[in-house]
Formats: structure tokens, C-alpha cells, sequence
């Protein structure tokens, strides 16, 4: 995977700059199954694998919003979701579980293609207090996920090695769909 160019890079300062802007990388189906905003968000996601910033957050959860309502419409697991799912989860914020967990639940692909470490990343403890205190509609659904192999026994460590390995990845993996 190749550094963005300088325009990606620019895009990327106005959309940290300026939320109104993020509206051009809504979820806008097409024709051909995919959606007229995907490349945009792409070049965003990769922008920020290059260049993440503490206050990239907010961006982040937006773009996986994206990902979801684009997986959720059909079928299918894009390298878009798994980078976005990566970058947000690289934040560490037990508030960003239930949408992680949204994520891995997307569609059929999503839930067998994806495992919920990315759940796990604000930390595996304050992940399952959270979830076990919840009144959420999926808090069973995820304990049950959360009580299995590898994840019974998991440590933020897991967690830790898990993200290495996923941003090592994107770095040495030619055959990464179109983010390579």
C-alpha cells in the first residue's frame, strides 16, 4: 500500500477540520451494488492509516456508520469496514463497542467473516462490565460471543497483538482488495 498523495492528504485536513464536509462521504447506493461515496471513503481510510490523529475519532466512527449502512444494505465484506473497524478500534474506547459489535453483525458475511476483537479494543474488562451492565438488545448476544473461545480467557494483550497485526498487515498484504 502506497502513501496518499498530497491531495488525499489535504481532503483529509478539511475533513478534520470541518465536520459539515463529511456529508460527501455518506452512504449513497448504486446501481452496481456498491455505492457512489466508497472510493471517498476509501482514499479517507487510507489517508488516516498513513497519518491517524488522536482527534480523528468522531471521523472514524462516522465512516464506519458508512460502512455498516453499506454492508447492512446488501451483502458482503469490504476492506473499507475492516480498515475503519481497525482505525476506530486503534482509539481504545469502551464507548465505541456497541458500534464495533454493530459492525461484526452487519450481515451474514460480516458475522462470519469478522471475529470482535475490535469489540474488545477499550479494554476486555471494561468492555464486559459495560456490556454485562447494558440493557442493550444484542447484550446477550454479545456475552454469548464474549463467553467463547478465544475470547473467554482474553487480556488487553490479546487486544494489543491482534491490532498490530491487523495495521502490519495493511502494510505487507498486496492482495488486500482495492486498499492495497
Amino acid at each position: 500500500m502506497s502513501e496518499p498523495d498530497a491531495e488525499r492528504a489535504q481532503f483529509l485536513e478539511v475533513l478534520r477540520a470541518d465536520p459539515a464536509s463529511w456529508a460527501g462521504l455518506c452512504f449513497a447506493p448504486a446501481e452496481d451494488d456498491d455505492d457512489v461515496n466508497a472510493s471517498r471513503r476509501e482514499a479517507v481510510l487510507t489517508a488516516i492509516l498513513f497519518d491517524p490523529q488522536p482527534t480523528d475519532r468522531a471521523l472514524l466512527r462516522f465512516l464506519l456508520e458508512q460502512e455498516i449502512r453499506w454492508a447492512e444494505e446488501g451483502w458482503g465484506l469490504s476492506d473499507r469496514l475492516r480498515l475503519s473497524m481497525l482505525l476506530l478500534a486503534e482509539h481504545a474506547c469502551v464507548q465505541d463497542a456497541w458500534l464495533q459489535w454493530r459492525a461484526k453483525i452487519a450481515n451474514f458475511d460480516t458475522e462470519m467473516g469478522l471475529d470482535i476483537w475490535a469489540v474488545l479494543a477499550g479494554g476486555v474488562d471494561a468492555v464486559r462490565s459495560m456490556v454485562a451492565a447494558s440493557d442493550h438488545s444484542e447484550r446477550d448476544e454479545l456475552l454469548s460471543y464474549l463467553a467463547e473461545e478465544p475470547y473467554a480467557g482474553a487480556a488487553d494483550e490479546d487486544v494489543e497483538r491482534w491490532l498490530l497485526q491487523q495495521r502490519t498487515g495493511y502494510f505487507r498484504a498486496p492482495e488486500r482488495g482495492s486498499l492495497s
